[in-house]
Formats: C-alpha cells, structure tokens, sequence
C-alpha cells in the first residue's frame, strides 16, 4: 500500500491542470477517505460535471470490474507487461478492469463523456479473457459520444454502437482481436493489432501499425504498416490508392502505390514469431536489424509500431513521472528513512 501511494503523490504532484484528482484503490487495508475511493463508481459519481476530473486506478491485485463512464474525465493505469519491459515503475501490478462502457445519460442533469481520455488500463477478466472498450449506445436520447482517446491500453477490440461518434484516437495500444465498424474522423496510431482491420465510416487513418490478420480499408487512408496477408480472400492486401508505403508479409502478386511485399515471414520482428498469447510481451515486436520492414514507410522512415512520430512505448507507461525505485531503510528514532527514484516520462 505504501508503495502505491508514494507512486501516486509523485504523480498528482506533476499533474495540476486538471480540477480535481481523485485516487481508487481497492487494496486491502486502504481507507477510503478524503479524495480516495474504494471503488471506480465512487470516484466517478464524485467526480465533476462541468469541468475535466482525473481518476487514477492505483496498482492491484483485484481487478477493478466493469466500469460505465457518462462524463467527461482523464482515467489513468499502470500499463500492463510492466514485470516483462525495463524502466516500468516499481510496482509491478497492473490495473484491470474486464470491460469499460463509454455512454452518456438521459438522466435530468445529462452528461455526457465526449472527450474523454484513457491511459494505461488491462482490460482483462479475472479468467484471464481480453474485454473490450465500448462508445455510444443503439438509443438516440442517451446523445452522441465523440472525441474519446485510447492511449497505451491493452484490450480485446473497440466496439462502437449506434450512437457513437467519431474524431476518436486510439493509440500505441496493444489490441488481442479485431478493429472494424470505425466511426468517421478516427485515427489508429502505433497499435500492435493481432487481429484483422476492416474500416468503417469515412476519413479513418491506420498509421505505424502492426495488423497480423489482413486489412480491408473500406477507403481508410493506411500506410507505414506492417499487415499480414489474411486467411480469406476479403482480408487480403488491397491495390488501392489510398493504401501506400506498407509491408504486406505474406503477399505474393506485384505490389503498387510504394507497398513492399515479403514471404519472408520469419524476418520482420526480433524474434520469428512474436505472438505468444500464453506469454505475451510488446517488446518482441521490434524490427529485426535486417527487417525488410526498415525504410519501407514514407520517406524512408521505418514501417511499424516503433517509428513515427509518436511512436509505440512499452507496457502502455502513461506519459507522467513514475517511482523508478524504491528503498526503505531500518527505523530509526521514530523516523524511517526512505529512498525514492522518479523518473520522467
């Protein structure tokens, strides 16, 4: 407990932009006092309406359950690998929940969640199955959701209802399943995708991503990927315009539009086969120094999750400072000298 706590003062003492900072720990032992909840629905309940409430879910043991999001509000985990991957934080825990619900309200005093950012969250059940993020519902009067960030989450895919607005991003996230059904205006960014992608409205963008079940872009501006050649026919590597500068491993015909094909399959990443899922780790994902998928993007730069301008980082770490180490010497006169390490991020 101690621990967590001294991870989150060194991070509220960075953040002051925000209202109010709130803290849900669920760890036995902490008292739910002040500005620290026992559960998600409490810290969200308290939260404001009217202006922007950062929560963080602090590391545990004990996941956190399904969480409903109706206002607007920052939520930040711990990241997730964070026992695989150097320089994660001194608390080695996750914060999961099994599924998160973005959705507004048709209460009196309606709210809505348009504009909310999510950072370093394990969307996993305690049976160790991927959940998912889920934007809008299939009712009109519960109003639109827009504009929502996914950053650095590991998840099983995004599901997007009726009612579920676009300009959303989601980005360096590692993501089990399939991305389809997209909403106008959306941006997949430096995401891991170990399932397929299929667009969906107009004006998406796929960039720097790694996607091992084939794409069908549906007019989806993609480019600086890494895709495999899909098992059907309806997932295989498009020649079209507005798909250009990527690798397609496992393609065969003559490429156009600057995309590059292999079947050298076994070359791309650092290790021949990355996907491990009894044993999953991000890191495994870096191009091999021989990798054809070097200089293969848009002017020269590298295909893949890490390149770009914003690209990938490990175990999904938030971009905020986090206890490095830990030390906590022998009592002594009433006192117990502690050492702490923060580093930046």
């Amino acid at each position: 407990m101690k621990k967590t706590f001294f991870t989150l003062i060194a991070l509220l003492v960075c953040i002051s932009s925000f209202a109010t900072i709130r803290r849900v720990n669920n760890n036995p032992g902490v008292i739910a006092t002040g500005l620290v909840y026992s559960s998600f629905s409490d810290a969200h309940l308290a939260a404001s309406s009217t202006v922007v409430d950062t929560i963080y879910l602090e590391p545990s043991d004990i996941s956190y359950g399904g969480i409903n999001i109706n206002k607007k509000i920052v939520l930040i985990g711990s990241g997730y690998f964070l026992d695989k991957n150097p320089i994660t934080p001194f608390d080695k825990r996750s914060t999961k929940v099994s599924g998160i619900s973005i959705v507004g309200t048709n209460s009196p005093t309606t709210t809505n969640p348009t504009g909310t950012v999510l950072y370093g969250l394990t969307v996993q059940s305690d049976n160790g199955l991927y959940g998912n993020i889920t934007f809008g519902t299939s009712v009109t009067t519960f109003g639109i959701t827009s504009d929502i960030s996914v950053i650095g989450c590991l998840f099983n895919t995004i599901i997007r209802n009726t009612y579920g607005g676009g300009n959303n991003l989601i980005k360096r996230c590692f993501i089990i399943g399939d991305i389809n059904n997209l909403a106008s205006n959306t941006v997949i960014s430096n995401c891991i995708i170990l399932g397929s992608f299929t667009g969906g409205s107009t004006n998406n963008l796929v960039k720097n991503c790694i996607i091992f079940g084939g794409i069908t872009p549906n007019s989806a501006v993609t480019y600086n990927n890494i895709i495999f050649q899909g098992p059907t026919a309806t997932l295989s590597f498009p020649n079209e315009s507005n798909v250009f500068n990527n690798v397609c491993v496992g393609c065969t015909s003559t490429p156009s539009f600057n995309n590059f094909f292999t079947t050298a399959t076994n070359t791309i990443f650092q290790v021949a086969e990355p996907r491990i899922l009894d044993d999953l780790w991000d890191e495994r994902f870096k191009l091999a120094v021989a990798s054809p998928a070097k200089t293969k993007g848009v002017n020269g730069v590298d295909c893949g999750v890490f390149a770009g301008p914003d690209p990938y980082v490990l175990s999904g770490i938030p971009p905020f400072p986090m206890i490095s180490a830990f030390t906590q010497g022998p009592t002594s006169g009433g006192n117990i000298p502690i050492t702490i390490s923060i580093k930046r991020n």
